[in-house]
């Protein structure tokens, strides 16, 4: 578990972010050959991030697959976000009765494109976050919000534990994401 000064220090970096460098380099020219993901990935990636032609295969320290959007007329990729496995980044958030696993999509710009809820786990069915109502809340959703049930996430249902650990997992997972793509952005600078 980070330290409470750590983690402020990381989230009002991640605020503070300037996110010139996402624009400048999602906007980015031609990109070499892509290692692309499965073609099954890719059906299921478009599920959370439909605008995207290609992904890549999994990779980073948070583990994630990037997006592209390919120009039909010149072959050359534009990044346009990432898709990944909350449990991949955020192994040990939980719900009322296991793990939650959440894929998310994400732009550059740290906005969520969509989720989909892949496996959780709950004694008396699958009625509070396997919803396409819980799903849909979190779609143009920025890393910034707070992700707090009861604020600009409903409940949908009574089930609590598991919509406070589904909104967790999908923030907290999404701003490492983002984190990560700051750092080697600045890296590149």
């Amino acid at each position: 578990v980070m330290p409470l000064l750590i983690r402020k220090t990381l989230f009002a970096a991640l605020a503070l972010a300037p996110l010139y460098f996402v624009s400048a380099t999602g906007a980015a020219a031609a990109t070499a050959a892509i290692e692309k993901a499965t073609a099954e990935e890719e059906k299921l990636f478009k599920q959370v991030f439909p605008q995207a032609d290609v992904f890549s295969k999994k990779g980073g320290t948070r583990p994630h697959h990037k997006a592209y959007k390919k120009d039909p007329t010149t072959g050359d990729t534009t990044l346009l976000g990432f898709v990944f496995m909350t449990n991949d980044i955020e192994p040990e958030e939980w719900g009322y009765a296991g793990p939650i696993e959440v894929l998310v999509g994400m732009t550059t710009a740290g906005e969520i494109t969509a989720i989909r809820v892949m496996y959780h786990r709950e004694p008396f069915g699958s009625f509070s976050i396997a919803t396409p109502e819980f799903a849909a809340q979190f779609v143009g959703k920025s890393v910034r919000d707070s992700f707090g049930v009861g604020r600009d996430i409903d409940a949908v249902t009574r089930a609590t534990i598991s919509v406070d650990g589904a909104s967790r997992v999908v923030k907290k997972s999404a701003r490492r994401v983002l984190q990560q793509y700051l750092a080697e952005q600045q890296g590149q600078k």
